[in-house]
């Protein structure tokens, strides 16, 4: 559906994180939110151009009526439209001088990292290998070139940003910069907090009560209140009811028998990647370059 019906005054967004998951989308969040220069809707990941575009525009609006003159960027952190096709025509269509940004991790850690949110959640309780034949988008989110194409064929290569988890992880502070001149935005330094900033992986303490609550706040975003669950993710409170951290030697590792085959998977889509973008993932990542 197209919808026309958008405010004839809005700050709309020219700017978006747009993927993957677990690539480190939270702390981009904080980052950029602490920036003067910088309005990003006070909800993380409103998934409108993916779930939610039948709410129009006047519904996704609200959410940037706070943008003002001195925000040079206005935008949204949303690490599911790298993979949805419609996200993309949508995007392209409504937001086309948008800058977009990705920031692309390691494919096996990231689908790695996605495995250890869905045990987190409740949605599995199975091994690695099981949930890889399971899960369809453990290796599906992973295959970067193959996202990234769609949006090429919309987008112009210096209106994307690849930014690499690795570099966030090593160096904050360089990290953000490189962002900034991207976006045309004054350098700031970042607190000591951000600099340090860890999401730890951790084990639900009932499976079921998690499952449950994440499935409630997904009724929540149904019915438009995203505000609703950025609170709930936000409580301590909550966080230490629903989940526990792991014991020493408790938290699951990726056998060497996976990575391997996850190599292999990804191989075509990591030299792909570097022939799109002219990086060097292969090697960085210890991929297959023959």
């Amino acid at each position: 559906m197209i919808h026309d019906n958008k405010p004839n005054v809005f700050r709309r967004p020219n700017f978006l994180f747009i993927g993957p998951d677990k690539a480190g989308s939270t702390w981009l969040y904080e980052a950029l939110r602490r920036h003067e220069q910088v309005y990003l809707s006070p909800v993380k990941e409103l998934f409108f151009f993916d779930r939610f575009y039948d709410k129009g525009w006047d519904w996704y609006s609200r959410y940037f009526k706070g943008a003002g003159g001195h925000h040079r960027v206005v935008g949204e952190i949303c690490h599911d439209y790298l993979f949805s096709p419609i996200a993309c025509q949508r995007i392209a269509r409504d937001l086309p001088a948008a800058k977009l940004m990705v920031c692309l991790r390691e494919p096996s850690q990231r689908a790695f990292s996605e495995y250890l949110y869905l045990i987190k959640v409740g949605l599995l309780g199975c091994d690695f290998e099981t949930a890889l034949r399971q899960v369809d988008e453990l290796i599906g989110n992973g295959r970067y070139a193959t996202h990234l194409s769609r949006y090429l064929e919309h987008f112009h290569r210096d209106q994307i940003f690849v930014a690499v988890f690795d570099d966030l992880t090593a160096d904050p502070q360089r990290y953000f910069d490189g962002l900034c001149d991207f976006l045309g935005l004054e350098h700031i330094q970042l607190s000591n907090e951000l600099r340090a900033m860890v999401l730890p992986a951790a084990k639900p303490r009932l499976r079921h009560v998690a499952k449950f609550a994440r499935a409630i706040g997904w009724q929540v975003r149904r019915l438009g209140l995203p505000g609703a669950v950025g609170k709930m993710k936000q409580s301590a409170l909550l966080s230490k009811l629903l989940y526990t951290a792991y014991k020493a030697g408790e938290k699951p590792a990726m056998s060497p028998e996976a990575r391997r085959y996850l190599h292999e998977v990804f191989s075509p889509e990591v030299e792909r990647l570097d022939a799109m973008f002219g990086t060097a993932f292969c090697a960085r990542w210890g991929y297959r370059t023959e």
